[in-house]
């Protein structure tokens, strides 16, 4: 069996392109609202694996992936928007509201996140349903007010047609 043919890659990408948004609208009617100030973006995917070894494996162990779960956590800064001093970005509100105090729907978002490197490809983007955590992080005077913000998903991860592409 002939080698591969190996073919030289060009630059790499940052671990910043990834943009988050929150749909604000309905399924129907989908207002989809960015999630500014993003420091850190963490997409997760997690199998269950089940072992499926059988006799005729010769001893050695199989495993069968049966089911999937996923996750987004991210770090944010809080900041002001440019237009009024006196309010937050308006995606990290709606991710906000809809942790703390609530409960099951109440506690859901519809959330889509997608690559955006600056002149690189627009070729991942995802689309699901997430519980919303959001735990400020506190500290001394002097640091950032930064929020941890998990997104556990609910259901499905939809590989979508990418956003910049539409």
């Amino acid at each position: 069996m002939p080698a591969t043919t190996k073919v030289p890659l060009g630059a790499s990408t940052t671990t910043r392109k990834w943009y988050l948004d929150v749909n604000t609208g309905t399924d129907a009617t989908p207002t989809w609202v960015g999630v500014h100030g993003i420091t850190e973006f963490k997409p997760a995917m997690d199998p269950t694996l089940q072992d499926d070894s059988d006799y005729d494996s010769e001893g050695y162990k199989s495993q069968t992936k049966t089911a999937e779960e996923w996750a987004v956590e991210a770090k944010v800064v809080r900041k002001v928007t440019a237009a009024d001093a006196t309010a937050y970005d308006p995606g990290q509100e709606f991710l906000r509201t809809k942790s703390v105090g609530k409960f099951g729907v109440a506690n859901s978002a519809q959330i889509r996140y997608y690559e955006m490197e600056p002149g690189g490809p627009r070729v991942e983007a995802y689309k699901g349903n997430a519980a919303v955590t959001w735990s400020p992080e506190g500290g001394a005077m002097d640091e950032l007010d930064m929020v941890s913000v998990t997104l556990t998903g609910q259901g499905k991860l939809e590989p979508i047609t990418h956003p910049d592409t539409v």
